[in-house]
């Protein structure tokens, strides 16, 4: 890793919870150079403009997120198993979230829906992704006859994925597990209903 690229990095690290913390619009130029003890010049010699640090720290994000769910997810070797582990560490995330300020893909999705619209693209494609994830879990499920050949692992991915990050806002928001704990609990009720 070159000098620059160590530099790049060091600012996606350190202003990537302060974008989730506070928002696009919450983070002012004097908290990122506050974070990362650079100038204003030394920020963007390395980035176009804030933008550009707050894509690339959104990403930095995701990529945190992702890398833990993969890791509680290979423990396990069923689709089944894999769909639980998936939905246990989300219950864990309302407290521990991997990245300060919660989950940054709800957190920039709710900016970039009407006001932060530049964002809209990026944020959409990691939401598919993450639906088409969770489908392909559901789909392998079927094949491997873990699951009934009846489901609609699409719609299914939706019902979980949207009912996670419902829970998810409302536990943070509440200061409360309850509201992810029973949401997590009828989703792995639904995996018991379509299993074989």
């Amino acid at each position: 890793m070159t000098k620059a690229e160590r530099t790049r990095q060091f600012i996606v690290e350190k202003t990537a919870p302060l974008f989730n913390t506070k928002g696009y619009d919450g983070t002012s130029l004097a908290d990122l150079t506050e974070a990362t003890g650079l100038t204003k010049g030394a920020l963007y010699g390395n980035f176009a403009d804030k933008d550009e640090i707050a894509e690339a720290a959104f990403h930095y994000s995701m990529k945190k997120v992702k890398a833990l769910m993969k890791q509680e997810m290979e423990s396990v070797k069923t689709y089944k198993q894999r769909l639980q582990a998936l939905l246990s560490f989300f219950a864990r995330y309302v407290n521990k979230p991997p990245v300060a300020g919660g989950c940054p893909l709800l957190n920039t999705a709710i900016e970039a829906d009407d006001h932060r619209t530049s964002m809209r693209r990026v944020v959409t494609k990691e939401l598919m992704a993450t639906i088409d994830f969770i489908a392909s879990q559901l789909e392998g499920g079927v094949k491997a006859g873990e699951f009934i050949s009846t489901i609609k692992p699409r719609e299914l991915a939706y019902v979980f994925f949207c009912s996670v990050e419902g829970a998810l806002m409302f536990s943070r928001v509440e200061r409360s597990n309850e509201p992810m704990e029973i949401v997590v609990k009828h989703c792995k009720k639904i995996l018991d209903q379509i299993s074989q």
